[in-house]
């Protein structure tokens, strides 16, 4: 199965089709479901606030 492409150019959104000048924003829809993308946004956040928290105790120990 393949995935459309879409691409942006002048805020019309189309069908890519064929090469598209340097300017367009091209995008695909994602193949993963609302609920895995929330998962691993909230596993990011939680992992990028614990390296915050321990660079934050790393710097004021000095």
């Amino acid at each position: 199965m393949a995935t459309k492409v879409y691409v942006s150019l002048n805020g019309v959104i189309s069908e890519a089709v064929g090469t598209q000048p340097k300017e367009a924003l091209l995008f695909a829809p994602s193949k993963k479901s609302a609920a895995q993308v929330i998962l691993e946004q909230r596993a990011n956040r939680r992992r990028n606030s614990q390296f915050i928290k321990e660079r934050l105790e790393e710097a004021f120990k000095r």
